[in-house]
Parts: C-alpha cells; sequence; structure tokens
C-alpha cells in the first residue's frame, strides 16, 4: 500500500512537471540560434522577439529545425483627410494589405522563407543571413544580410495598367528583388537599435515623372532604415521602424506624393507567439511595395492600425 502511494505520487510530479515544460515561452526554439557560443565568449540574450520589427527585418533568425509562421493584416487609414473617418469605421472596413508567410531555420545562421500578400499578389522568396552575432566580449553588434526575390501573378490587364499597348510584355517585368544589410546592438536590457542600407529593384515601372524636377520614376530604389525596441518588462516593448529613400523621382513630387514609412507599435511575447499592434502610413506589408509605394501622409490622417502574429513550430 505503501509503495503504491509512492508510485501514485511520483506519477503526479512527473506530470507536473511535463505540463510545465510544454507551458514555457516556445520562443526558446527561436533564441537558442542566438544564445549558444561554441567558444567561451558568451552571446547576450537575444537582441530582438522576432525575426521582423514591423516593417523591417532584425538579425534574428529562426533556430535550426524551427518553423515559424506569421500572419500580419493593415487596415485603411484612420483620419478623414486621408478617406478614413467614421464612415470607413476609422479604417476597420479596410484592408489595405494582408500577408501570411513561413520562415524555415535551416543552420544557427541561415533562415529560408515563403511568403503570400495581398498587394499585388506578391509572392516571395526571402533568404537571412547571420555573419555576426554580438558577444558580451569581442564582438559589440550584429550582422546580418536578407535578400528576396518576388513575383507576382496579376492579371496583365492590372499590372499594366496605364502603359503604352505597343510596349512588348514579359514575364520579367513581374519580377522584384530586395536586398539590405542589418547591423544592430543591444546596448542593456531595454534598448535595442539596428541600422538597415539596402536596394529595391522592380523589373517593371511605369515611367512616371515628377513635374518638379523632371525625375522619371526609378527602378532601382536605394535607401537607409532604421529601428529600436525598448523594453517595458520582460515580455513586452515599444517598438518602432523607419525608412529613408533616395529617390528624385518621389523628392516633392506634388503629382503623386510620397511619404517615408514610418510606424510604431507594441510588441508583446505570450507563450510560443509574439503578437505586435501598430499603427504606420504604409500601406503595404511588403517591403517590394512598402518603399516604392507609400503616398499616405501621418499629419493628415494617413495612418492606419495593424497587427501580426508569428507563431513557432518546432519541427
Amino acid at each position: 500500500m505503501q509503495l503504491r502511494s509512492y508510485l501514485i505520487a511520483g506519477v503526479i510530479t512527473i506530470s507536473f512537471n511535463v505540463g510545465t515544460l510544454k507551458g514555457q515561452d516556445l520562443l526558446k526554439m527561436l533564441d537558442s540560434a542566438q544564445n549558444s557560443s561554441p567558444d567561451s565568449k558568451p552571446i547576450l540574450a537575444p537582441t530582438w522577439k522576432d525575426t521582423r520589427l514591423i516593417d523591417v527585418q532584425t538579425t534574428k533568425t529562426t533556430a535550426p529545425g524551427v518553423m515559424e509562421f506569421r500572419i500580419m493584416h493593415r487596415f485603411g487609414d484612420f483620419g478623414n483627410a486621408s478617406g478614413g473617418g467614421v464612415h470607413t469605421l476609422y479604417g476597420f472596413d479596410v484592408a489595405s494589405d494582408i500577408l501570411f508567410g513561413f520562415e524555415f531555420g535551416i543552420t544557427k545562421n541561415l533562415m529560408l522563407g515563403v511568403s503570400r500578400s495581398k498587394e499585388q499578389e506578391l509572392i516571395d522568396l526571402t533568404a537571412k543571413y547571420r555573419l555576426l552575432t554580438q558577444k558580451t566580449v569581442g564582438m559589440p553588434i550584429s550582422l546580418a544580410f536578407y535578400g528576396d526575390v518576388g513575383v507576382t501573378p496579376e492579371l496583365s490587364s492590372i499590372l499594366y495598367t496605364g502603359a503604352d499597348p505597343s510596349v512588348p510584355q514579359s514575364f520579367s517585368d513581374r519580377l522584384f528583388y530586395f536586398s539590405e544589410l542589418i547591423v544592430d546592438r543591444r546596448f542593456n536590457d531595454r534598448i535595442s537599435l539596428e541600422l538597415l542600407a539596402g536596394l529595391d529593384h522592380r523589373n517593371y515601372v511605369l515611367g512616371n515623372v515628377n513635374p518638379e524636377n523632371n525625375a522619371i520614376d526609378e527602378n532601382n530604389i536605394p535607401f537607409i532604415a532604421a529601428g529600436g525596441r525598448f523594453m517595458l518588462n520582460k515580455h513586452s516593448a515599444i517598438v518602432f521602424d523607419y525608412y529613408y529613400l533616395f529617390s528624385q523621382y518621389r523628392t516633392n513630387n506634388t503629382s503623386t506624393p510620397f511619404y517615408a514609412p514610418l510606424s510604431i507599435g507594441y510588441e508583446v511575447e505570450t507563450g510560443g507567439h509574439v503578437f505586435e499592434i501598430n499603427f504606420t502610413n504604409a500601406s503595404f506589408l511588403d517591403e517590394n511595395n512598402i518603399i516604392p509605394n507609400t503616398q499616405d501622409n501621418w499629419l493628415k490622417g494617413g495612418f492606419k492600425l495593424g497587427f501580426s502574429i508569428s507563431r513557432v513550430f518546432n519541427l
């Protein structure tokens, strides 16, 4: 009888411990890629909770053998002056863009992904490789390269709207390319900052002209960007990001005004999820559309509510 009591007690203890382990933060699977070091120099706690901030990438990569699923949604403009207001429920009646994607950890530093977004029906194949990882001794920064090849299968009647019908059409017109370098640093337990620089390339542009300087819309748009996170506690943070574009066509264009994409949000880690709610003047969720096509002004109510949810799965 006494032996039976011990066995029952043991089973209850084991069951409780297993349940506790299962309930622990599944994001440790993601963090493991950056928390292990083959040498004696310890690596800092992960700089970022997610592989993406709001509209910019981070240096974080998904751990080997892990898949991350992401879904993102962006509503319509909030202010009356930008077409929002009460009759669109301040943008809630509008779906400016929707994106879902998968990211796969291949090695400790390499991540591959695929995504699809509503705008232009863009399908993207992505890769991120972390070249350097910040450590407490010897390495003060993290550095990563991110690349993206996108294709749009949308109808030709939409893709070539406004184009000269005599101009020949080609499959290459449907291709987009995006590449960037990302450098970041975690300064302390609360503050992390990053800088990005890269190039967005579109094989096909309509060739519109800026009436103020006669500049033609460019195939190549260089950019720099910045992002940051301020931790409120262990599981939540305020985040932001910003793009600055080098485009003569988009400079003081009175015919088609363009604005620098600026976003701010609140991020919270809940179990195996990272949930984020944000406000931004960028209508789109894919960099291939964010960079060339942001036309809403924060000061005129041209900001919209958005959110994203990411979830990790151990394969």
